[in-house]
């Protein structure tokens, strides 16, 4: 990515873009289970992420990377990115339950551009020079997406399709009718399955799985799994009011170059995407199967393409250092000097039009 031609011609509209759709590749992964804005943040304010918790412009970004070894891999023409987004509305359709966004979601990552970075893998789509480059907070993937279970409309009976002439499945739907009433409710919750790849600033791919919480369904019950996830394919657009802008660092003389990137009223979309059977839910081993095949007849499972959809609104934010070196610690640095401050603490806001992605991506080498 050439950098110094960036900067040379003023050009902050592409990343403020890719900041957006950056942060939104985790954040517009989570599905029907998942939700809304800030939910919590893992590691934050107990050393987790090994700084405290920031403030000012950096406030959303409680859970990077910026200390894992590779983000010093960003060397000259390169830069480091931390994300960080928060869905407020939406929903999504798996088979045909659509169950609405309502609960939050918090997603943080960050990013590091290798000199060397190149397509690969699974990785054969998007911007090569971020192949191998996206890093899940320190606790790992699962950290990824922070969120509670969201409530799925209607009843475990109706969803096992009651009364049944399966014996273990009828045992459920009486323990259902006549326990609390929890046990005739069923909750999802989105979990990351595996790496996002593809990352082409509006697109991307995203691995999760859904758990499907109640008691009578044991604690293995999942549509999609690490092994055959949910592959989300989200696209991301402005809503009506949306907006970009780029929050430029107040101390630019010790924080060259560095800034966050935000994109308001952003909306992503998938219709592509397919969707598994049930797996694992029940008492366990064999007795499972007529469960999770109830389950699926209940919920129209497997799905193929064009009969799920995922609709996802928010705010999504990236920090993002691109100065000729130095960019992690630049960027820790900048996190370090904000804490206690607040969120109008910054040195100038500039808004930038959307249309202008993909013109301004090619300038920054990121287009190809």
């Amino acid at each position: 990515m050439n950098w110094s031609r960036w900067r040379s011609n003023r050009f902050l509209v592409g990343t403020a873009t890719s900041a957006a759709a950056v942060a939104l590749i985790a954040v517009g992964v989570p599905a029907a289970a998942m939700a809304a804005h800030t939910g919590s943040h893992a590691g934050a304010g107990s050393g987790g992420p090994g700084y405290p918790p920031p403030g000012g412009i950096y406030k959303p970004f409680t859970n990077c990377p910026i200390l894992n070894p590779l983000m010093k891999e960003g060397v000259s023409g390169s830069a480091v990115i931390c994300s960080a987004g928060q869905v407020a509305s939406g929903s999504i359709t798996i088979g045909n339950i659509t169950t609405p966004v309502i609960e939050p979601v918090d997603v943080q990552f960050g990013g590091v551009q290798t000199p060397n970075a190149d397509f690969g893998g699974d990785w054969t789509t998007g911007i090569n020079s971020f192949s191998g480059g996206i890093l899940p907070p320190p606790a790992g993937l699962s950290a990824m997406l922070s969120t509670k279970p969201d409530q799925i409309p209607g009843t475990l009976t109706q969803k096992l399709g009651c009364p049944s002439t399966n014996k273990v499945v009828q045992s459920i739907c009486v323990k259902a009718q006549n326990g609390t009433a929890k046990d005739n409710k069923a909750f999802a919750l989105a979990q990351n399955a595996g790496q996002l790849t593809n990352f082409g600033l509006t697109t991307w791919t995203q691995r999760i799985k859904f758990k499907l919480i109640n008691p009578l369904l044991g604690n293995t019950c999942y549509i999609g799994n690490n092994n055959q996830p949910v592959l989300v394919n989200p696209n991301i657009t402005l809503g009506p009011n949306g907006q970009l802008n780029e929050l430029m660092d107040p101390n630019p003389t010790k924080h060259p170059n560095t800034a966050v990137l935000q994109i308001t009223g952003a909306v992503a979309t998938d219709t592509t995407f397919t969707a598994p059977g049930v797996t694992g839910c029940g008492p366990g081993g064999a007795a499972n199967i007529p469960v999770d095949e109830a389950l699926d007849a209940g919920s129209g499972l497997p799905a193929a393409s064009g009969v799920n959809s995922l609709t996802l609104n928010g705010t999504f934010s990236i920090a993002d250092c691109f100065n000729t070196r130095n960019q992690a610690n630049i960027l820790l640095s900048a996190f370090k000097d904000s804490v206690g401050t607040t969120a109008g603490a910054r040195a100038s806001a500039h808004r930038i039009p959307f249309s202008q992605l993909h013109s301004t991506a090619r300038h920054l080498g990121m287009g190809r």
